[in-house]
């Protein structure tokens, strides 16, 4: 019985060491963007968000890590961004290993994943990406070809202001309201 706990316990460890060791840095918004990886090779990247809508929130870049499938690259999208939830959105497997893409999704996404033969960047939008807009990314430096991407939707949406205030205003009206009351038996 403790032979077989262990055993698990080493292939689960084998099964989840590719997100170990995928450690993703965040790096300050800055474009163009240069960056070294563990295995001192160094890859420079420019977008172009204008077309979207929206602007990168954050970016987080570090070395490649297998499989490449959209399960494992959202795993490790949700543990760098500290997020419980994120939904694929779409998927390209096949970008052409170019210098230069344009990613255009047919759904909305807030997070992109892009894997640059040895590089991995992740974005995180302001607010979602609506379908259909396109996203421009140029890259140059040693194995760094355009490979792939993914689009995830975290299902998070900001809580617009006036909605709040709206929300948030009987609530403070009904507290003074308990206060009053409370001061009025007391006394």
């Amino acid at each position: 019985m403790k032979k077989l706990a262990i055993s698990s316990l080493f292939l689960v460890l084998a099964m989840s060491s590719s997100i170990v060791n995928a450690a993703m840095v965040e790096i300050s918004l800055s474009n163009p963007f240069t960056f070294t990886n563990s295995k001192n090779k160094t890859l420079t990247f420019t977008y172009d968000e204008s077309k979207l809508g929206t602007t990168v929130d954050k970016i987080a870049v570090g070395d490649s890590f297998n499989p490449q499938n959209p399960t494992n690259v959202g795993d490790v999208v949700k543990s760098t961004f500290g997020l419980s939830t994120l939904n694929l959105s779409s998927q390209i497997d096949s970008l052409g290993g170019g210098s230069s893409a344009t990613i255009k999704s047919n759904t909305a996404y807030d997070y992109l994943a892009i894997h640059m033969g040895q590089y991995e960047v992740f974005f995180h939008f302001a607010s979602l990406v609506a379908a259909n807009k396109e996203f421009d990314i140029s890259v140059s430096g040693k194995g760094s070809g355009l490979s792939n991407y993914r689009a995830y939707d975290s299902g998070l949406s900001a809580v617009p202001v006036p909605a709040a205030a709206f929300m948030f205003a009987p609530a403070l009206l009904g507290f003074m309201g308990l206060r009053r009351r409370a001061k009025n038996r007391i006394a």
